[in-house]
């Protein structure tokens, strides 16, 4: 399986900004051989499990203005890389992540990648979400050690983004604490 690109101002992986409801639905289908092979021909196809109908929204033209890809570390039958400027979206640590982008561009959202959820970078049109927060410092926390074995596996899958999502121009403004105030 080749690896997904996110391109800002441009799309992730098969879809783009801009493309219309029927193309990104024959775009699903011109896609069947991501399907899985497990003989099961009702399965959704990674890629439907990736970007599901609800990770895109449109505008009044029926363009498409937000596209959303899920980490596919949350399907553990596959794997994929999830590419941005060389970067794995979903196998590079979060804090990580945040900490190598701002060196290069203004953030918006959380302000500290050690304990947020959702960063945006304006000028990319670009954003980084996680459902939950994991750190080093949570790993020594008495409350963590005494979880099960198995939901501490689940709580590290924090370490990580869920989602990463491209919007049209503008798309990321509801998030700039400094334009509310202009």
């Amino acid at each position: 399986m080749e690896a997904i690109m996110v391109t800002p101002h441009v799309g992730i992986g098969p879809f783009q900004l801009g493309m219309s409801r029927e193309e990104v639905e024959q775009t699903f289908q011109n896609m069947d051989y991501w399907r899985a092979n497990d003989g099961i021909p009702v399965n959704p196809s990674y890629i439907e499990m990736l970007f599901t109908g609800s990770h895109f929204e449109y505008d009044s033209n029926g363009r498409v203005k937000f596209i959303q890809l899920m980490n596919p570390h949350y399907h553990s039958q596959f794997r994929i890389p999830c590419l941005f400027q060389d970067m794995d979206v979903f196998t590079t640590k979060a804090e990580d992540l945040i900490h190598a982008l701002l060196k290069k561009y203004p953030m918006i959202g959380d302000d500290d990648p050690r304990t947020g959820y959702s960063f945006a970078f304006q000028e990319l049109e670009l954003c980084f979400w996680r459902e939950g927060i994991m750190n080093d410092e949570i790993l020594k926390d008495p409350g963590f050690l005494e979880m099960s074995e198995e939901n501490q596996a689940l709580e590290k899958r924090y370490y990580y983004f869920t989602t990463v999502s491209i919007g049209a121009l503008g798309y990321f403004d509801f998030m700039d604490d400094n334009s509310k105030e202009s």
